[in-house]
């Protein structure tokens, strides 16, 4: 199976087997492009003609009643493979869907229909630490790109030209390194949008601050790019100076007067642009006056940015979208703090796949932006996750999905990867992980209370063996990933070492090997970092209390 699923996959005929292909048609430069990334020849036999063809059929998704660009059909044959949609994002979208089934073997004579049910899918840069480097926010573009999302936002909170020097420019390197940045995104069809964050300092009575935004966003707008965020999230409740007190009765009519002025002097600009809000209260309760004031104070089609219940929401549901609208007139746009790691939650690594959120959130908001962690390799595996959702929220499955990303990221390493990943789990959605171990531990220790000392001990032994399998293969930092996972590894380590202590210490419970038991136990929960959830620790102790 190929992710994101296919919503109406027909091709269930006779397997077509493709080594190289020959093109024909329209979009041919998108094509050739797409097939070289991945590594399928252009020289060859089977045919795939790409066609343009602006109808109903390519443009409308029945279930959302919603007219689309990203919308396709491809039809199979023995020598032919015909791709139809209404223009260029629509045939990226079909040519990497065409090039998965290849490579995959599972591209069958028949056809098929796909379109996304979330209208907005992407992710943003918006975690307070270090920032990415470039080729890894291309790495990161790319991949997402390829799973169909169609969004990203650039608001990395220590930029300090977002926040804190908000009123400077960008130096020229940095500047370029935005407009590289920003043409990528256009190569891969994703919406860019630049966001600024001027509420620590901004004087909402100063006119010269106001200029200065405006300048700073014209400065932006000049290399191409029409989608803007203004940030008004983490900042002061309490105005900070003397002549924004006597002006504005409250924070939120300051807010508003801000968001109204700057949406007109950016249409004044050009009409097409769009911008996006994130007010300072964007989580929480819907029907609040701030919220409920500024949504209903901005204009109607400025997208604004709610967490949902919480900051980090363990749950995104419908009647909080239906909620939210009625008190605002705004659907939301999901700013969604998963699998974003920062702040208290700095010592977690969020690898596990995103649930919790409805099945139909689709029909109720304006779409879902992920917020990253600042580890970026590690960011992919939990995005590529929330991109199969937003395309089919219906038929995500996240264990599979997951799978799926573990092998898209490390191919043949995936299998041995799983029994580091079981300890990253937890998050603000889940406060439960390890539970391949803890399956294991439980029936060692269910075999060792029937007697079967010796079973038992074969299987501790054969679970210990790939988790140390595993260790040393993540000791490999030529793999970008685990570079990044470089302080969960040391963790990881530790835990092998405790299992290793504990087997020792059932199978010959000598005062010194309890001794050192102790010692790992207490050297293992001594230390910060997140690992293991807790079927070691209970493993240990019982151990100790044992014997």
């Amino acid at each position: 199976m190929i992710y994101p699923q296919i919503q109406k996959n027909n091709l269930n005929g006779d397997i077509v087997s493709v080594n190289s292909v020959c093109l024909s048609g329209e979009c041919l430069d998108i094509a050739e492009k797409i097939f070289d990334s991945y590594n399928i020849k252009t020289n060859g036999e089977y045919n795939v003609n790409v066609k343009i063809i602006n109808s109903k059929k390519t443009t409308y998704i029945d279930e959302i009643s919603k007219v689309t660009d990203e919308k396709y059909i491809i039809d199979v044959t023995d020598n032919t493979a015909t791709i139809e949609a209404s223009c260029g994002k629509g045939i990226f979208r079909a040519l990497n869907t065409l090039c998965k089934l290849i490579n995959h073997g599972e591209l069958k004579t028949g056809n098929c229909e796909d379109y996304p049910l979330f209208s907005t899918r992407g992710y943003i840069e918006g975690f307070y630490g270090k920032t990415w480097e470039n080729d890894k926010r291309l790495s990161v573009m790319g991949l997402m790109a390829k799973y169909g999302m169609n969004t990203y936002f650039y608001a990395p909170k220590d930029d300090i030209y977002h926040r804190e020097k908000w009123r400077e420019t960008y130096p020229e390197d940095e500047y370029e390194n935005l407009n590289m940045l920003f043409n990528e995104a256009k190569e891969n069809f994703l919406d860019f949008n630049w966001c600024i964050g001027p509420g620590l300092t901004y004087k909402y009575t100063s006119d010269d601050d106001f200029n200065l935004l405006i300048e700073k966003i014209k400065s932006i707008y000049n290399m191409g790019v029409k989608g803007f965020g203004l940030l008004l999230d983490d900042i002061p409740w309490d105005f900070q100076y003397e002549e924004d007190a006597q002006k504005y009765d409250s924070i939120v009519d300051a807010h508003t007067d801000l968001i109204n002025r700057t949406y007109n002097a950016l249409k004044d600009i050009d009409s097409d642009i769009k911008l996006t809000v994130c007010p300072t209260q964007y989580s929480g309760d819907e029907n609040g006056y701030y919220i409920s004031k500024f949504g209903k104070g901005i204009p109607s089609d400025v997208r604004m940015f709610w967490t949902g219940q919480e900051i980090c929401s363990r749950v995104l549901t419908v009647r909080e979208s239906q909620e939210l609208l009625r008190s605002t007139d705004h659907r939301p746009l999901f700013w969604d703090n998963f699998p974003v790691n920062d702040c208290e939650m700095f010592q977690e690594m969020h690898l596990g796949a995103i649930i919790g959120r409805d099945k139909d959130l689709y029909k109720a908001c304006e779409g879902l932006i992920s917020n990253v962690m600042e580890y970026a390799e590690c960011s992919k595996i939990p995005l590529m996750t929330i991109a199969d959702y937003l395309w089919s929220p219906v038929c995500y499955n996240p264990d599979e999905s997951l799978k799926n990303a573990h092998k898209e990221i490390l191919s043949e390493k995936a299998e041995l990867f799983k029994y580091f990943a079981d300890h990253l789990g937890v998050s603000c959605l889940s406060k439960y992980s390890s539970a391949l171990m803890s399956e294991t531990l439980a029936h060692i220790n269910f075999l060792m209370s029937r007697g079967e000392n010796e079973k038992a001990v074969t299987e501790f032994k054969e679970y210990n063996a790939n988790m140390r399998a595993c260790l040393a293969m993540l000791q490999d930092e030529n793999v970008p990933l685990f570079k990044e996972l470089k302080k969960w590894v040391k963790k990881f380590s530790m835990c092998c070492d405790l299992l290793d202590a504990i087997l020792v210490a059932k199978t010959n419970p000598t005062q010194e090997n309890m001794k050192a038991l102790a010692e790992l136990t207490e050297k293992y929960n001594s230390d910060g970092t997140i690992l293991t959830g807790f079927c070691l620790r209970e493993m240990a102790e019982k151990t100790l209390n044992l014997y």
